[in-house]
């Protein structure tokens, strides 16, 4: 159901309507999300519209009902109607804040200035707070009158479409009137989070599961019918051999058209909602907490960091899971479990809800009788080579009298960019420095998950 979106078509055929709009999320960063020390992480959207523009015979033309927070210097306009037409310069015009600054804007343009006189229809030549300036008439009847605000002008009438933001060129074109255009920019004010509903039957069998993306545009701007896609890492550059790059975010395309409008939040489906679908229980155990976060800028060297569990004996909860889509990976987020008691509802619990590729997990309650404890066996920094190469291993013990299948979650949490040396059990990569072994522990007994990892940066 959810593919990645296609590039943008750009021949002139196409119909200028089209609206794509593509909202990712904001990278992991150290101190509370930000990047200590240097640039914020990029954050927004990517929108891209295709719209008729009118550029007079001047080349001046001017787009209204863009975002507030557009970037300007990310703005770039294609000319689909003539393409070899050239943007000599460009402007970006922010909504108008007085009344004065608004008569302004129709400098060159017509309005109606009303009078005790009458109504006086003219181009605008010039305004301030105190007089307006308007030409009338035309050949030997122009003429130019100033008209004072303090009394003489009791009312301005202006056309519409000024009062917002706008965008602004100056065009080298050889055919001036309507064009067919694609205009692209960044802007801040698009965000999105990942929301979940779950309702378990009574006899906790089954379950129906909601999965929602719930989108806020603080923009200033409305898309009507825009194609969306939602990411869940911010854009990066290509991985080189010097610079082998993040994993890549999940991408999720809305596949209706979604009207997001200006100050709105509006949620889609991340997934069909899924009824009376079976789940089963388990035990999730992670032996210290995820320090990743942390450890988004810059690769932690320090060996001797973490080098135990860092959480005593760690954590272990009881959890339900289920099936999604295979190799759907659902994005963090709040899970919210209700039960049904007869005829109505109880809360169970809210949390985050856990994914790997294909399943996701949902907590009902802390485990006692797993326990366990992560160390690292030897850890190496090679500076010149640019890697650390870290041996681990986790045991879980199981102090109850039934065996217990449990999921070892463990955190790569040194640098995003690693790979697995060895392992002794088959592990899953349940998220970008996330890695899951399923373990089967014996009554009274325990079970050592064994790997090594290679950071490279």
């Amino acid at each position: 159901m959810f593919a990645a979106t296609a590039t943008i078509a750009s021949d002139a055929g196409a119909g200028p309507t089209k609206t794509q709009v593509t909202i990712w999320a904001s990278p992991r960063g150290a101190y509370g999300g930000t990047t200590y020390g240097t640039l914020p992480p990029m954050t927004g959207a990517m929108i891209t519209e295709r719209r008729e523009l009118e550029i007079a015979a001047s080349g001046e033309a001017r787009l209204a009902n863009v975002a507030t927070t557009a970037d300007p210097a990310s703005v770039q306009l294609r000319d689909l109607t003539e393409p070899t037409a050239r943007v000599a310069e460009q402007r970006f015009v922010p909504a108008a804040a007085t009344p004065t600054e608004l008569i302004a804007r129709h400098i060159g343009g017509s309005i109606t200035v009303v009078t005790a006189k009458g109504d006086v229809t003219g181009v605008l030549r010039a305004a301030d707070d105190h007089v307006i300036v308007l030409e009338t008439g035309t050949g030997d009847q122009k003429r130019v009158s100033v008209m004072r605000r303090d009394g003489y002008v009791l009312d301005v009438r202006l056309p519409g479409g000024a009062t917002g933001p706008s965008l602004a060129w100056k065009i080298a074109t050889k055919q001036p009137g309507k064009h067919a255009i694609e205009l692209t920019y960044r802007a801040d004010g698009l965000s999105w989070a990942a929301d979940y509903l779950a309702v378990l039957d009574e006899p906790g069998k089954q379950l129906d599961f909601n999965a929602w993306a719930t989108v806020k545009n603080a923009t200033g701007a409305t898309f009507d019918a825009a194609e969306l896609t939602l990411v869940t890492a911010a854009p990066q550059l290509a991985p080189t051999a010097n610079a082998p790059g993040r994993p890549p975010g999940q991408r999720f395309t809305v596949p209706n058209a979604v009207k997001l409008g200006a100050g709105e939040s509006v949620q889609v489906e991340l997934l069909p909602t899924k009824l009376s679908t079976k789940v089963r229980s388990i035990v999730a155990f992670e032996a210290m907490p995820d320090p990743s976060a942390q450890h988004q800028l810059y690769p932690n060297q320090d060996c001797s960091q973490n080098n135990g569990s860092g959480s005593g004996s760690g954590r272990a909860e009881i959890a339900l899971e289920l099936d999604v889509p295979a190799q759907t990976l659902l994005p963090e987020g709040r899970v919210r479990l209700f039960q049904k008691r007869g005829a109505r509802l109880e809360a169970v619990s809210e949390d985050t809800l856990r994914t790997a590729p294909g399943l996701a997990r949902i907590r009902l309650a802390p485990d006692g009788e797993i326990v366990g404890e992560r160390k690292a066996v030897s850890c190496s920094v090679d500076e010149r080579a640019h890697t650390v190469v870290e041996k681990l291993e986790t045991r879980v013990d199981n102090k109850g009298a039934r065996p217990v299948d449990v999921v070892v979650r463990e955190f790569l949490w040194r640098w995003p960019v690693w790979r697995l040396d060895a392992e002794d059990h088959r592990g899953v990569r349940a998220g970008p420095q996330t890695q899951e072994y399923r373990v089967r522990v014996p009554p009274k007994g325990s079970q050592t998950i064994r790997y090594s990892v290679v950071y490279t940066w």
